[in-house]
């Protein structure tokens, strides 16, 4: 293991080609697969000085897609592949915490700060909205849902191995559980939400939920409000949202 260097951080893309688990809509593997393609463009030119990895966990043959490991090669992103989990009743916020979890067991000393990103989306101010982690955790958290968004997060290694490791054991899609409530119960229990600051301003997401397949395009002026609001609560030192509209 390597000594972390001055704000070393990761690009953590996580990934599964062939879905595996309840509640996906988006099913087709060969356009899954085209959307993690075009994700690693998008984002290694957004990250051109961090080290990208590609957490995957589904049975897809990566040996018999050459082209797929050319890209790999090309955007030097690293794949670290996973065993097909066996939690399907879980959900695939279990499945991709313990994937973040076993990259955090091998590289924790290696890295100051993570930045997870959701692998078929397109964040695409994600290079302005993390520039600068100056709390442990950059999230938007929600107060009416009790929900936290993992869909695109930043933490540092500190933070995550205290606070958010192993969360996902508790995590069960079926009963209506979701990671989302479990890291916000997190948060609120052991009241660390005040070191969790809200982005600076929304992520503005492109691609197709997996959840329910629909556009992640959101009104745009609802989102002006939700800009507008971003300041308000930061001036207040508040955390989270407090309404939702």
């Amino acid at each position: 293991m390597g000594q972390i260097k001055e704000n070393k951080r990761a690009i953590l893309i996580t990934g599964t080609i062939v879905p595996n688990s309840n509640f996906v809509a988006h099913t087709n593997t060969e356009q899954r697969r085209q959307e993690y393609m075009a994700g690693f463009l998008f984002y290694s030119l957004q990250f051109p000085d961090d080290d990208i990895y590609f957490l995957e966990n589904s049975s897809y043959n990566f040996n018999a897609d050459e082209k797929f490991l050319s890209l790999l090669k090309e955007t030097k992103i690293t794949l670290m592949k996973f065993p097909v989990s066996d939690k399907f009743s879980e959900g695939k916020g279990y499945q991709e915490f313990e994937m973040i979890d076993g990259f955090v067991e091998k590289y924790f000393e290696q890295y100051k700060s993570l930045i997870k990103i959701t692998g078929r989306y397109k964040v695409l101010n994600i290079k302005e909205i993390s520039t600068s982690l100056t709390s442990d955790m950059l999230a938007d958290s929600h107060k009416k849902h009790r929900v936290t968004q993992t869909n695109v997060f930043c933490v540092t290694s500190d933070f995550y191995k205290h606070h958010i490791k192993s969360l996902y054991l508790q995590v069960n899609d079926a009963g209506g559980r979701f990671i989302e409530h479990v890291v916000y119960e997190k948060l609120i229990t052991e009241n660390v939400l005040n070191k969790v600051n809200l982005f600076s301003e929304n992520p503005v997401i492109t691609g197709f939920s997996g959840s329910y397949g629909g556009t992640l395009s959101r009104n745009k002026y609802k989102m002006m409000l939700r800009n507008m609001e971003r300041k308000v609560l930061r001036i207040f030192d508040i955390h989270q949202f407090l309404i939702e509209y």
